[in-house]
């Protein structure tokens, strides 16, 4: 084992040391006070400008959720117009004029309507002349049941009123049609009829 050798304890007390105190320079206090200026103005500043960051955020952020909306509400508002209105030019004709009709139509319908429809109304023409006959057709309710920003989906409740030489008086035939438009060149184009 090591030799362990305790010193007893020295009988003079020691003398104490007293420590000298740290000088302040004279920037110390200006120091501190620029770095409590500094931090307070940056809570101060920083605080008013994150919350305004915040609030203009959720400010262009509403506006951007409201233009959005209020487009679509425009968009299934013009579609339900269009809708309304081809679905009168389609269920009405007249012997007199019948190709004026036909061009009613074709004119706001795609491409493939409008071929479509020509080849079936073709043979309904001979008829409408042959027997002298003339329909009015009044779109008494109609909704939108789909729609975005280039497709929408009408329904329509549409009532004829026909005369022709077979009839003793107007009929009155009751249809209902599915019309699909589609958003071309800024204006809702006929795709689709579908009596249903």
């Amino acid at each position: 084992m090591p030799d362990r050798t305790m010193t007893k304890p020295s009988p003079v007390p020691r003398p104490k040391v007293e420590e000298e105190p740290v000088a302040e320079t004279e920037e110390s206090p200006q120091r501190t006070v620029w770095s409590r200026f500094r931090r307070l103005l940056r809570v101060k500043v920083l605080a008013p400008v994150v919350v305004f960051c915040l609030v203009a955020g959720g400010a262009v952020f509403a506006w951007l959720q409201i233009s959005h909306y209020q487009a679509q509400d425009d968009a299934r508002a013009s579609a339900l117009d269009a809708g309304k209105r081809y679905a009168a030019d389609i269920s009405t004709y007249d012997y007199h004029s019948p190709n004026a009709n036909l061009d009613q139509v074709v004119a706001h319908a795609t491409d493939k309507f409008a071929a479509d429809y020509r080849n079936a109304s073709a043979s309904l023409m001979q008829l409408i002349q042959q027997y002298q006959a003339t329909s009015e057709g009044k779109v008494l309710d109609a909704a939108v049941t789909e729609s975005d920003a280039q497709h929408a989906v009408v329904l329509a409740f549409v009532d004829q009123t026909i005369h022709n030489t077979n009839l003793k008086d107007p009929r009155i035939d009751r249809s209902r049609m599915r019309l699909s438009l589609v958003q071309t060149g800024g204006e809702w184009r006929l795709d689709e009829v579908t009596l249903l």
